[in-house]
């Protein structure tokens, strides 16, 4: 089945009418809520019930049928049971009505015999050439256009601020709970759409769609998980390229909080390591409570963007001043010292019982000479060291804020640097305060700990553009060499596994295969002592584990009597294997163990694990993840995510290590995995010997398992 095209949204968000499906005359049922809501906000498009048990509800003529509507529609409500959906679907699309909300449950989340009608579901929405947002969702609202196409208590927050920031979520109650009290914050909301089981239209279809919309200025969203993980990525770049930041949140990322995702909305949750792995590719912002993507909402919400990590900060209270700098540098934030300069000017404004020093106590007496302030403000922000200024003024209420918050606004009108407030004090004790500021654009954020979460946040997001726009999504394929026999099933031997990844390029070590009765010293005649032995069957995964690994063998007499041991032990610990021979490896010496990884993820496909060796990647977890393919420069970032990175540059006294070579290994098995998608299943690489500078890396054993061609 075809994919339809990225989703134009305007006739969604903005309808010149809306056709209510199974429309009520009772205000309270879910077909009733939405006509009421739309009355009540103030929509000024035609509203349209259809149902053919009235002539009208609310003062409006109900139509028997969608066929009926005599009127410019463009958006349908639909609040039938699920049996009648698809008869909806048809019919909206022989009247021209591109887009159709589900409310209706009873789809993919309630097993089998709703997934199948799920599918059907899209087939004939893609037959009538209409798109559907759910089922099983709880609406959209469109605040500028007051478009209130929900149901729920959302439908009473009628006013709710308008402003810059656009969301979907998969649950619309908690979605929706996010919007309400983002909004309590002074948050200001353009669309907010939930998308329930995602049957058609989804979260990544919704992110370009924000970023398409030129009111939008920052996109959120919060999953469970998603089909096409590769889809998201992709959208996260295009916001990334269009300056436009994703906040996302998403749950579902234990055993259990998957398992509920599963029967809440019946879609797919994948291992949490990957979709952080992607949030990393996609330039996407995580976040993980509604304080911080509020938080996030203001400070992106401003258009500006610091060019450092380097923050000032000006407080009226020393322990604000102490909190935020801690929680500044934990987040990843410098709070350097100021020029000379800076710091000559600031201590002519500092009272003696303050403090001149970054964070600067600038004590509340400045208040008593706003000039003061106003002057220490810009000192700050001229200082060229300086990326962004935080200001925090505890609690100050009335008309000191009044005036305060006045100089802030001045000041800020004149500078490209961003300027945070934290500020404490209840609305009520300074409303012409808060409004100045908001105003002016500037952020207030109610902690010093909470203000300088969002600074680093921005600063982080300024990086990651920094680091990520130069890119590609994707690198151009290479030209990689795949030979994988049509009648390879399961998983394959280290000999075939290893020959493979030899014939894409990959370095492995020098092997040579002998059969069980063959004498391994006369095979191996043209090897370098010492050696390893392996023994080598599909049957045995772990081959250590059963007594089938020999090292350090140092001459042929070594050998000869090392193989007869380790297949007498192989043998007693797996009597049912089947064993087809021993591989015998030149023995390297001097690499430090890693191992690389590949497995197919069900949303993203293809990604690559990487991580130290032995017990860092089986115990500690010292790994990070990357989905295929990907570049030398994002290689080299997941070597330096590792907390054991130390050991490649040489770490007590040991030589530094070929990370040039070691990264290129790793790009070049991110191409090897996208090339062989169809077939590859899982890869292990362990362990990949990492050499001393200049002189590689090699794979000395792998598990390679495939599919059936």
């Amino acid at each position: 089945m075809k994919s339809p095209a990225r989703l134009n949204f305007s006739s969604a968000v903005d309808p010149r009418g809306i056709a209510i499906v199974g429309a009520s005359e009772n205000p309270a049922r879910i077909g009733g809520q939405p006509i009421r809501a739309l009355l009540d906000a103030g929509y000024d498009g035609a509203i349209l019930p259809v149902n053919p048990k009235y002539e009208s509800i609310a003062e409006l003529r109900c139509y028997p049928s969608i066929d009926a509507i005599d009127q410019p529609c463009d958006l349908a409500v639909v609040a039938v049971p699920a049996k009648a959906v698809i008869e909806a679907i048809e019919a909206c699309g022989r009247k021209g009505i591109g887009f159709a909300i589900v409310l209706s449950g009873g789809f993919g989340e309630t097993g089998e015999a709703g997934a199948r009608q799920q599918e059907n579901l899209v087939k004939a929405a893609r037959a009538a050439n209409v798109r559907v947002i759910g089922p099983n969702c709880q609406g959209l609202i469109n605040f500028p256009s007051r478009v209130y196409a929900a149901f729920g208590s959302i439908v009473g927050e009628l006013d709710m601020p308008m402003g810059p920031v656009s969301m979907a979520f998969q649950s619309g109650g908690f979605g929706f709970a996010i919007a309400t009290l983002a909004a309590s914050e002074g948050v200001g909301f353009r669309t907010c759409v939930s998308t329930g089981n995602e049957a058609d239209v989804t979260t990544p279809d919704f992110l370009d769609a924000f970023v398409d919309d030129p009111s939008t200025q920052v996109c959120s969203a919060y999953i469970e998980g998603v089909g096409d993980g590769r889809r998201l990525i992709e959208a996260g770049r295009r916001a990334l390229n269009a300056g436009k930041p994703i906040l996302l949140w998403k749950g579902g990322n234990t055993e259990r909080g998957a398992r509920a995702a599963a029967s809440h909305t019946a879609n797919l949750t994948g291992s949490y390591d990957v979709y952080q792995a992607a949030f990393r590719q996609a330039g996407i912002i995580e976040v993980h409570d509604v304080h911080e993507m509020a938080d996030l909402f203001k400070v992106f919400g401003t258009g500006r963007l610091p060019t450092g990590p380097r923050i000032g900060a000006l407080s009226v209270s020393g322990g604000s001043a102490i909190v935020f700098a801690d929680r500044a540098i934990d987040a990843g934030l410098t709070v350097p010292d100021f020029s000379e300069e800076t710091a000559r000017q600031l201590a002519e404004i500092v009272p003696a019982f303050g403090s001149a020093v970054n964070p600067v106590d600038i004590t509340a007496g400045v208040f008593n000479d706003i000039s003061l302030f106003t002057r220490a403000l810009e000192v700050v922000l001229e200082d060229p060291a300086i990326d962004q200024l935080a200001l925090l003024l505890a609690s100050i209420p009335g008309k000191t804020a009044e005036v305060a918050a006045q100089a802030i606004a001045d000041v800020h009108s004149r500078t490209n640097k961003p300027i945070l407030v934290g500020w404490s004090v209840r609305r009520d004790r300074a409303v012409k305060a808060y409004e100045i500021l908001e105003a002016a654009g500037v952020p207030i954020i109610p902690t010093p700990v909470r203000l300088a979460t969002a600074a680093a946040g921005t600063a982080r997001y300024a990086g990651i553009r920094e680091r990520l726009l130069p890119r590609p999504v994707w690198p151009a394929p290479k030209d990689v060499s795949v030979s994988i026999g049509a009648d390879y099933e399961g998983a394959l031997g280290e000999d075939t596994s290893k020959a493979m990844l030899a014939d894409a390029g990959i370095p492995v070590s020098r092997d040579v295969l002998v059969k069980p009765d063959d004498r391994p010293s006369e095979s191996a005649a043209g090897l370098t002592y010492p050696v390893v032995a392996k023994v080598v069957s599909a049957d045995i995964a772990h081959k250590s584990d059963v007594g089938g690994v020999c090292l350090g063998l140092e001459n042929p007499k070594a050998l000869d009597a090392g193989v007869t041991a380790m297949l007498s032990k192989v043998r007693s610990h797996c009597p049912d294997a089947t064993i087809d021979g021993v591989l015998i490896s030149e023995m390297i010496t001097d690499g430090i163990e890693v191992i690389i990884g590949v497995s197919n993820d069900e949303s993203f496909g293809p990604t690559v694990t990487f991580g130290l060796g032995g017990i860092n990647a089986e115990i500690l977890r010292d790994v990070t993840f990357r989905v295929a393919p990907f570049d030398v420069d994002t290689a080299y970032e997941m070597i330096d995510e590792l907390r054991g990175r130390a050991m490649f540059d040489g770490a007590r006294g040991m030589p530094p290590r070929d990370k040039v070579a070691l990264a290129r290994l790793l790009a070049d098995v991110s191409q090897f995995a996208w090339a062989s998608r169809d077939r590859v299943v899982e890869l292990d690489i362990n362990p990949v010997l990492v050499r001393p500078v200049e002189a590689g890396v090699v794979a000395v054993d792998a598990l390679m398992v495939v599919a059936k061609g």
